[in-house]
């Protein structure tokens, strides 16, 4: 397991590196050259769109709005070396879990967070994507439309059969073995159908996309034009979605799409300084108060305690 992380911390800068070499781009002299406003610029974006995002969090896993905040800031970090919701959903998951609260309960509300994260982004990168279209962004589109379907089935799923007894769930329990884990599976259920309330589903909407707004405003210092700022930044939120550490390869890739190959290399950068500096927060994770959590589930109902009987 540690070589495998080792491999998935040194891919960024190892694409970065590639990528530059391919170019002919010194990144050292990027690096040198990097203009103090466009940094300032992108360190501002991403903590503003920290802050807006981190009400909503807030919102839906009824913590204090710090917590919130220190479990994004913490989540997206760990995100860029292990994708989706082993990494940033399940650090989230895991730093509500210190305030009280079971592990499944949290990472239902992680995940219910997930859920606005992928699909209001993927929703605005689509209906953008006429702005400055590109053979490359079939890539993007493909992704974008999957994640959309899968997460709204998947959701949607979740919250109508909420305290409802499956009979195909129950099969499926049984021929797995994991008849002990049904009863957290409902728990997980319930959760996420009592934050997602019509009123709720608008307001977090809104917040979502006012948070991807305000990190599209950094790429106004490299073109003035703020629909393309917009739609590049849900470029490279959708090369997010691919499971691949910081996105690496899709989000050059992207990036390239509208820019020279030397501010790509640059924006690749700011882009993984700003991310990184969650990791100022690893402590949080509490590690030793995990495998505590985890030891609990495996004790936890039987699959005759389920909704119904």
């Amino acid at each position: 397991m540690e070589r495998k992380l080792l491999v998935a911390i040194l891919v960024p800068p190892a694409v970065i590196v590639a990528y530059s070499l391919i170019y002919h781009i010194d990144f050292v002299n990027v690096i040198r050259t990097m203009s103090p406003v466009l940094f300032s610029a992108f360190l501002a974006s991403y903590f503003g769109q920290l802050l807006i995002l981190s009400i909503r969090d807030s919102r839906i896993a009824k913590v204090s709005y710090f917590t919130a905040f220190k479990a994004r800031f913490l989540g997206n970090a760990v995100g860029l070396i292990i994708p989706g919701w082993v990494g940033q959903d399940l650090v989230r998951a895991t730093v509500y879990a210190k305030k009280n609260r079971d592990l499944v309960s949290s990472f239902a509300y992680s995940l219910n967070e997930a859920f606005y994260d992928v699909v209001i982004g993927s929703a605005m990168f689509l209906a953008l994507i006429e702005v400055k279209a590109s053979p490359v962004d079939l890539i993007y589109i493909l992704v974008t439309l999957g994640n959309i379907v899968g997460w709204t089935l998947g959701t949607g799923y979740v919250i109508f059969t909420s305290k409802k007894v499956v009979k195909a769930e129950e099969r499926m329990v049984n021929f797995l073995k994991m008849q002990s884990y049904y009863v957290l599976l409902q728990r997980g259920k319930e959760r996420v159908r009592e934050a997602t309330t019509p009123g709720s589903f608008i307001l977090n909407s809104l917040i979502t996309i006012v948070g991807y707004l305000v990190q599209s405003v950094a790429f106004f210092f490299v073109v003035p034009k703020f629909p393309i700022d917009v739609l590049v930044n849900m470029t490279y939120f959708a090369a997010s979605l691919i499971p691949i550490p910081a996105s690496s390869g899709f989000a050059e890739l992207g990036l390239s799409i509208y820019f020279t190959p030397s501010v790509v290399v640059a924006l690749r950068i700011l882009e993984l300084i700003d991310y990184s500096l969650g990791f100022l927060l690893i402590k949080e994770i509490g590690l030793g108060e995990l495998k505590k959590q985890i030891e609990e589930i495996r004790s936890y109902g039987k699959l005759p305690e389920r909704p119904g009987t």
